[in-house]
């Protein structure tokens, strides 16, 4: 009988499938942050272990009881317009969540307001009514938004959250987490807009002597 492979060569690494996960500084610290309602960002290069990284974090915190959804914003595609781009997102929220407004309804009965403003009140009359848990939204390959033109409203509109927990402290519920290849300043691209300048980075080193040792 030949061994299992334990190894995921390309993607999220697979350690429910007879695979394993080794765990490093980022671990602790992206955990600590969600755990503590803070909002980070993994921003680094292509195949150092950010996907794994929030998937691990996610199982964690359910574990915890801190719910978590995981958007890939490539899933949203690009050759969409802004309407349907954001009513996506905001459906795929939803979903994981199983929410039970009918979103759609409801997004057509608010087509009087801008995408930020619907996505905001989404966030707080709808999510945070319906859930009374902690929640991370894990927002991942946020560098698919660079090519397009409407997603600096997504950006203002978690920055708006964040700014907001003074005067609406039901968004202390509420964290995001942002996963790419980009720098904050990457994320907001109109220069009259305030710029991304919330969240604590997140570091992804290469694995320790000790971190390793597991592979033997």
């Amino acid at each position: 009988m030949s061994k299992a492979n334990i190894y995921t060569v390309g993607g999220t690494v697979q350690a429910n499938q007879n695979g394993i996960y080794l765990t490093r500084k980022a671990d602790e610290e992206l955990l600590a942050l969600c755990r503590d309602r803070k909002f980070a960002y993994v921003l680094t290069p292509r195949q150092m272990g950010k996907s794994s990284l929030m998937v691990h974090t996610a199982q964690g915190l359910t574990q915890e009881g801190i719910q978590s959804v995981i958007i890939d914003l490539t899933s949203l595609g690009t050759q969409v317009k802004a309407e349907e781009w954001f009513l996506g997102l905001i459906s795929e929220i939803a979903d994981q969540l199983m929410l039970d407004t009918d979103i759609f309804a409801w997004w057509q009965s608010f087509s009087h307001l801008s995408f930020t403003q619907r996505l905001i009140n989404f966030l707080y009359k709808i999510l945070l009514v319906e859930v009374t848990s902690p929640v991370v939204i894990f927002i991942d390959e946020i560098d698919s938004t660079l090519s397009l033109d409407f997603t600096d409203d997504l950006f203002a509109a978690i920055r708006y959250t964040y700014n907001a927990r003074v005067q609406k402290p039901e968004f202390h519920r509420l964290s995001f987490v942002l996963i790419g290849v980009a720098t904050p300043g990457d994320l907001i691209k109109d220069p009259k807009r305030t710029p991304f300048n919330i969240g604590q980075r997140v570091d992804l080193t290469y694995f320790t002597f000790e971190e390793a040792l597991s592979l033997t």
